[in-house]
């Protein structure tokens, strides 16, 4: 009788703290962080609403599909390409940075510091 109370006991906790789990691997999944660090790099990557992208360095080419939280690049003459986030930050000089769409009908906040970096949008 005691093995079936303790194999009953395990299984409503497996129930109970399983769906918990999933839920928290979820939201780490959603507030992922992308960063790009080097020089001469090109990358890829696919953005959840809730992804954080830092690219630092120099001469990287980057392109962001889906939806980016945000987007920071720092350094020289990275060239990014984003299909939609909510904020871009440029620092340093001579990057560029496109973007097609911000979340929703809001276009982007954009911040631009440094010298001869451009924030544009494509259609």
């Amino acid at each position: 009788m005691n093995k079936k109370l303790g194999t009953a006991v395990f299984m409503m906790m497996a129930c109970t703290f399983g769906p918990m789990t999933a839920a928290a691997q979820d939201d780490e999944a959603e507030t992922a962080s992308i960063d790009v660090t080097g020089s001469n790099e090109t990358a890829t990557h696919e953005c959840t609403p809730g992804s954080t992208v830092e690219i630092t360095g120099m001469s990287n080419n980057v392109t962001l599909t889906g939806e980016c939280k945000s987007v920071t690049v720092s350094g020289s003459s990275n060239t990014v390409k984003v299909e939609a986030t909510s904020a871009i930050s440029v620092t340093g000089m001579s990057n560029t940075v496109t973007w097609k769409r911000g979340h929703g009908k809001s276009k982007p906040k954009i911040s631009r510091t440094g010298m001869s970096n451009k924030v544009t949008q494509v259609k």
